[in-house]
């Protein structure tokens, strides 16, 4: 049996994301993921053989894409206003060059509630998100406890939805509009930490910025 073509799996998963950031989980077919990707009637069955597969693989494609714009942050001591605009930027990008992907990230979470197999995976990619994010602060010289770091990813994705679906209250439109609520949604989440002994400088520097 021939290896599988990798490229072309990652392919038919954009297209399975671009049919639902159109048209909603329910839309997804794998006729339709054929026609989105431009290839023959029959080749998405091939590589993922039912629907809950080509689901699972959207939304492992879209974790994979988003841990990886995360990890872009700066890495090592640096202050929390670097990574806060780090973040700034990517729900810019997300309401902009990236929208579709975050758009079928909402319907998959919405469709997860009515599958528990999604949820499962659903909830591991949200865990994989909020242990990022701590990582990322830890690198920075603050120490998020779990509970700090959820509230902070809850905070932001929920900055992200009025985006995505009724943005006119927010009044986003660029990184400059985005990083004041995203610094006052950091600015919390810290607060309620206590920084490490060798990182309590940064995390001065980084309360200064968030409250300038």
């Amino acid at each position: 049996m021939p290896l599988p073509n990798l490229a072309r799996r990652d392919r038919l998963a954009d297209a399975a994301i671009g049919v639902i950031a159109r048209e909603g989980a329910r839309g997804l077919t794998h006729r339709a993921v054929d026609v989105e990707a431009g290839e023959p009637p029959g080749t998405t069955s091939r590589y993922f053989r039912s629907r809950r597969a080509l689901l699972g693989a959207a939304a492992d494609r879209i974790l994979a894409q988003h841990l990886a714009d995360l990890a872009r942050a700066p890495a090592g001591p640096v202050a929390e206003g670097t990574i806060v605009d780090h973040i700034a930027g990517l729900i810019h990008a997300a309401l902009t060059r990236d929208r579709p992907r975050h758009l079928a990230a909402l319907e998959l979470f919405l469709e997860s509630t009515r599958r528990p197999e999604l949820r499962t995976q659903m909830t591991a990619a949200r865990q994989a998100q909020i242990s990022l994010i701590r990582q990322i602060h830890h690198a920075a010289g603050v120490e998020l406890t779990d509970h700090a770091a959820a509230m902070l990813v809850s905070g932001v994705t929920g900055l992200l939805f009025m985006g995505l679906t009724t943005p006119e209250p927010l009044g986003l439109h660029s990184p400059e509009d985005i990083c004041e609520p995203v610094r006052q949604i950091a600015a919390a989440a810290i607060r309620t930490v206590k920084p490490t002994p060798s990182a309590s400088h940064r995390h001065d520097v980084a309360e200064s910025r968030t409250k300038g």
